[in-house]
């Protein structure tokens, strides 16, 4: 008696659940977060290089002053974006790297608040930086408070077991 071959059902696509967004999805995706992350660093140290662009950061040909002005623009963000690059080469191994982006990013919305409520800086001056930095902290933030499914843990083999190299060598 021949067999005949299973009759297999095409294949559905199964349907998102509500509110999944794949472009959302991509965005918290570790890897991806963290390569945003340290390219917001990176405009941060552009616009501390370019004091004379009406893009970045226009001084109107006035120079910053006092006794701890060039601490205002030392390029701190340079170091965040190498931690940031360096990090996302293994986001689940560097995983603790979230809580100083989130750090990060709300020091930043209350650097500008601030700036903008004493009068340093326009209202057009921060927007953008207050938007960007919301958008990227809650997006850390959803990383970091998301639910996982819990890891299993198997424990390292011990030596009486005899499994181990020589032991799946005999095998």
């Amino acid at each position: 008696m021949e067999q005949t071959p299973p009759v297999t059902q095409p294949e559905v696509a199964q349907p998102q659940p509500p509110g999944e967004n794949r472009f959302l999805t991509t965005l918290r995706q570790p890897r991806v977060l963290l390569i945003l992350l340290a390219v917001w660093a990176i405009i941060g140290a552009l616009t501390e290089f370019f004091t004379s662009s009406g893009l970045f950061v226009d001084l109107h040909d006035r120079e910053l002053d006092g006794a701890l002005g060039g601490r205002a623009l030392s390029w701190e963000a340079i170091p965040l974006a190498v931690l940031y690059l360096y990090c996302s080469r293994d986001p689940v191994r560097y995983q603790r790297v979230f809580w100083l982006a989130l750090i990060e990013q709300a020091a930043a919305i209350a650097a500008n608040v601030y700036h903008w409520g004493a009068g340093d800086f326009s209202f057009e001056s921060v927007f953008i930086p207050i938007v960007v930095a919301t958008a990227l902290g809650l997006l850390v933030f959803l990383h970091l408070f998301q639910p996982r499914e819990p890891e299993e843990v198997t424990a390292p083999p011990s030596p009486s077991s005899g499994i181990g190299p020589a032991a799946s060598e005999s095998l």
